[in-house]
């Protein structure tokens, strides 16, 4: 495979992934600033966020991936040029990953959905186009 190949296999991934995060995280900030009920302890969408509707860590974390999957689209345009920041993203999230791996499999199944829902995001930059 050509260089100019891996280029525009890695810009379609970004996008997909870009799309992606914005309209998840997207949703979980809107949940967040209109403060929906559902994703509260005991709701049927609390599964999705990290917090209380009403607390303010897991705005600040959906704030940050909503921020972050913005400038997916950023790197996709020139993925050669922002190799600095596709390194932190692989290496941010595999180590986030690693970390949740013995809370999602401690018994109390509080971090199992959440890491189940997430996991998408620590393993993507295995593919070679970055290094």
């Amino acid at each position: 495979m050509t260089q100019q190949e891996k280029i525009k296999k890695i810009r379609v991934f970004l996008n997909i992934y870009g799309i992606l995060s914005v309209m998840i995280f997207g949703l979980l900030f809107t949940a967040f600033i209109f403060k929906f009920q559902n994703f509260n302890p005991g709701q049927p969408f609390h599964w999705l966020i990290w917090d209380d509707i009403n607390g303010h860590v897991g705005l600040m974390i959906v704030t940050i991936y909503l921020i972050w999957g913005i400038y997916l689209f950023v790197a996709a345009k020139a993925p050669e040029k922002n190799i600095s920041f596709l390194k932190f993203s692989m290496w941010a999230n595999l180590g986030h990953g690693l970390v949740m791996i013995p809370m999602a499999l401690d018994g109390t199944h509080v971090y199992t959905s959440k890491f189940i829902t997430i996991s998408p995001l620590y393993f993507p930059w295995q593919s070679g186009y970055i290094f």
